[in-house]
């Protein structure tokens, strides 16, 4: 039941940045929860809001008829009180810069799947930067994976857009979520197959092919067999390139990229998706680093039981994770603020560590 006293939460905790006030966003606009936020972004070269951030903000409060305040470029502080639950529909969302629309998405998805209804999102903005999803790995890795927990959503690509210029365009189409045997991903087992994705969008195909080229005889090198396929996609004034590595396990799939620009070339671009990829191989785990802070919130949602289950299953989820990072710990201490979970993560920071989420046992937990 929402609460007329909001939780606080304190921006400059943890990893200081943009996505506590997503997973404060997604969270709020589920459990009718309101919240403030204080030192947004306090860690980051500019703080607080970016436009970006103040987008997601208003359009998470579209979905909820939420009251907002502090929702100005450069405020630090933002007020979030839903009034309603979430509705299923139609949705047209601009962010009006080169900000990432696949971060948007993932803000709105969550309250959107637990509508009973299906949805269509269209966001308009960046698909394709440095420091968040681009909209392959949304698609050939992050939504094959969240399908296993229940949440299905199929993504079109209209049109790149990348840094400066933005443009881009992406349709998400997204289901009602619905209830999926436990996962446990503990083992991801032999490499099946190494996919490279050479995707170029305002340039020459030779733009493609050199990074295809580079990525594909840096991982023979390595013993790594690999194909490659180049992509030639439309922009809107924008231009860039983007390499991604997708690796298929008997058991999971990971993806490990990097966007091309003005100061880089095809050719480092390939290696630094490529480098990501054989440090990841090197170890053991089941789940690539960024995927493992992306799975958190929608294991999360089953473990609170905002999905029923199937009679007798406990909505538990474990995995292994191939880097404990700041995005992982920050992430679940905000959930924790929310739904009452319990999340263990086990390992040192920037090593190797196990996640674990299942049904909490005393009530709401407030994080440290």
């Amino acid at each position: 039941m929402p609460t007329d006293l909001p939780i606080v939460i304190d921006g400059s905790e943890g990893e200081g940045g943009g996505q506590m006030l997503r997973t404060a966003l997604s969270l709020s606009a589920i459990t009718r929860k309101p919240f403030s936020i204080v030192n947004v972004r306090a860690k980051r070269l500019k703080p607080g809001l970016r436009p970006q951030h103040r987008e997601a903000a208003r359009a998470a409060a579209r979905l909820v008829d939420a009251a907002l305040v502090g929702d100005e470029v450069g405020s630090d502080r933002l007020d979030f009180r839903p009034r309603r639950s979430a509705r299923a529909g139609e949705w047209a969302l601009d962010i009006g810069t080169a900000g990432s629309t696949p971060l948007l998405l993932q803000t709105l998805c969550w309250p959107l799947a637990l509508t009973g209804a299906p949805s269509t999102v269209t966001l308009r903005g960046g698909t394709h930067q440095d420091h968040a999803p681009s909209f392959h790995y949304l698609a050939l890795v992050w939504a094959p994976a969240v399908a296993r927990l229940g949440f299905r959503v199929e993504l079109a690509l209209q049109a790149a857009g990348f840094y400066p210029e933005g443009g881009g365009e992406m349709t998400a189409r997204i289901a009602p979520a619905h209830s999926m045997p436990p996962l446990d991903l503990v083992h991801r087992g032999t490499v099946q197959e190494v996919e490279v994705v050479s995707m170029v969008a305002g340039l020459g195909y030779d733009v493609a092919e050199r990074q295809a080229q580079r990525a594909i005889r840096s991982l023979r090198e390595a013993g790594i067999s690999a194909e490659a396929e180049r992509v030639p996609v439309p922009a809107r004034g924008s231009r860039g390139g983007h390499v991604l590595v997708v690796a298929s396990f008997e058991r999971t799939r990971a993806g490990f990229g990097a966007v091309g620009g003005p100061d880089r070339a095809p050719e480092e671009t390939a290696d630094v998706a490529v480098n990501a990829f054989r440090a990841y191989l090197a170890g053991g785990a089941a789940v690539d680093p960024h995927l493992g802070d992306q799975l958190l919130l929608p294991a999360s949602l089953l473990a609170a039981g905002m999905v029923a289950p199937a009679p007798g299953v406990v909505p538990a989820t474990r995995y292994t994770v191939g880097r404990v990072t700041k995005h992982l710990t920050t992430t679940a201490a905000v959930i924790r603020r929310f739904l009452d979970v319990d999340i263990s993560i086990e390992g040192r920071e920037d090593a190797e560590g196990e996640v674990r989420v299942q049904p909490g046992t005393a009530g709401a937990v407030v994080a440290g």
